[in-house]
């Protein structure tokens, strides 16, 4: 019986990262066209403007925890891709290995 295996195909460390800094960046977007609200006319702040302060600087803890994570995303992703190419070249080496032993085992017997 002969199983078929298929090599782990991870998505592509920009790919990861594109989606997730486009993600963050709508949230940010969302939120500019309000920052003329954090002053008030005599130039203290609103309710409404400390309350969307608050929220900025949420999000830009969460912009800073994202970016810690990113970090190690990448250098996981780097790592796993470099033992998934040292598997797939051991891989590689042990398959021609095996063509050359059931090539010799094959071959007619000399007398």
């Amino acid at each position: 019986m002969h199983i078929t295996t298929e090599t782990l195909i991870l998505p592509k460390e920009a790919e990861i990262l594109l989606s997730a800094l486009q993600l963050m960046d709508g949230k940010v977007d969302r939120l500019l066209p309000l920052l003329a609200l954090l002053q008030a006319e005599t130039g203290e702040r609103s309710e409404l403007g400390e309350a969307l302060l608050n929220a900025l600087h949420l999000i830009q803890r969460e912009l800073n925890a994202f970016q810690i994570l990113r970090q190690d995303l990448e250098k996981r992703m780097a790592s796993l891709t470099g033992a998934l190419t040292a598997l797939e070249a051991e891989h590689r080496k042990t398959a021609e290995m095996i063509g050359e032993m059931h090539g010799l085992l094959m071959a007619p017997a000399e007398d």
